[in-house]
């Protein structure tokens, strides 16, 4: 009777110990190896679009002609343009294989991400309020492939797939005060912030018009200025130069550069303007009445006043290199287990 037993117990561990084998061989087939069970979930029916000469397979998903004509006349629509240089056509093709091998990493870690699907519908919900009509947004969405639900799924997806990659290279994007402080010092001349000052102004133009007629308006506006009057008030009702007039003539801070846009009017150096002190004053565009502020000297702003500035500057280079490190590395493996064919024509 205890043999019998034992005949049991030890068949049954030895039951134990396969399926427990089974279950290891298959997680690391799916899950990491991606082996012949991997192969054989994903394998699809591609024999018919290698016939249609498909430009790209990615692990066993295809990107189709019609896909990448659809992906190449978004991306034209985007840029102003109507149809692809042919020197673009391969990289935006290897633009569609990036965001298939991103999309694939990121559907295999998705317990791990978080819940895109409201996201995307209030982002669907907006796009449609900024249409005409809802069935203008439909025909648009159309146009592109999509009904409402499958655009919501890919945008969704898209969304998912951003947080993924932000995952991969936040380790990648960190930047201590030191790095920054280091970064500094290489760069602090490059920092040097010309001299400045606030400046309103009134402007007439005498492009056009009577020179005198032009003079004699900009000089009795300078009189009531003098009186009191408010200068914002003025330039509202008087001034033709609409941006600044919009604001009360205010022009923001000027920068004694080449690039600023009032060249010739005394603002800085030998002769300039008094802050606060009202100046007529004629160029070749018409008169303007200035009202200028303090004049903050030419300086290297201090490490903390740009440490911030600097630490995102760093954070963004650093990103950009994670990002392309990444496509490079699932590309490589991509070819390495042979997964990857691009037929460029």
């Amino acid at each position: 009777m205890c043999a019998v037993k034992f005949s049991s117990l030890h068949i049954s561990v030895i039951k134990l110990a396969l399926f427990g084998t089974v279950l290891l061989y298959l997680s690391v087939d799916l899950f990491v190896w991606e082996g012949p069970v991997w192969r054989l979930l994903h394998k699809q029916d591609i024999a018919a679009v290698e016939n249609a000469s498909a430009p790209a397979i990615v692990y066993g998903k295809v990107i189709t002609r019609a896909q990448l004509d659809l992906f190449m006349e978004q991306q034209n629509h985007l840029r102003g343009r109507n149809t692809t240089p042919e020197a673009e056509k391969t990289p935006m093709l290897m633009e569609m294989v990036h965001d298939t091998l991103l999309r694939l990493r990121s559907r295999y870690n998705d317990k791990n991400l978080p819940d895109t699907t409201r996201a995307a519908e209030q982002e669907v919900q907006h796009l449609a309020t900024r249409a005409p009509s809802n069935d203008v947004f439909d025909t648009w969405l159309m146009s592109q492939g999509f009904t409402r639900q499958t655009y919501m799924k890919e945008l969704a997806a898209r969304l998912k797939d951003i947080h993924f990659l932000q995952r991969v290279i936040e380790p990648h994007c960190r930047v201590s005060d030191e790095d920054a402080f280091r970064h500094y010092e290489i760069i602090k001349d490059s920092l040097v912030q010309p001299e400045s000052r606030p400046l309103r102004h009134i402007f007439l133009s005498s492009l056009g018009e009577d020179a005198e007629d032009v003079r004699r308006r900009a000089e009795n506006l300078m009189h009531e200025l003098e009186e009191g009057a408010d200068f914002a008030t003025l330039a509202r009702t008087h001034s033709e130069d609409p941006s600044s007039a919009a604001r009360g003539g205010d022009l923001g801070i000027v920068e004694n550069t080449e690039n600023f846009p009032l060249p010739g009017l005394p603002l800085f150096g030998d002769g300039a303007l008094r802050p606060g002190k009202l100046a007529l004053v004629q160029s070749c565009w018409g008169w303007h009445i200035l009202l200028p502020g303090e004049i903050t000297p030419a300086h290297t702003p201090r490490f903390e006043e740009c440490k911030e500035s600097l630490k995102g500057a760093i954070r963004s280079a650093q990103a950009e290199i994670a990002i392309r490190a990444f496509r490079a590395s699932t590309l490589k493996e991509a070819f390495a287990k042979k997964y990857l064919e691009i037929h460029v024509h």
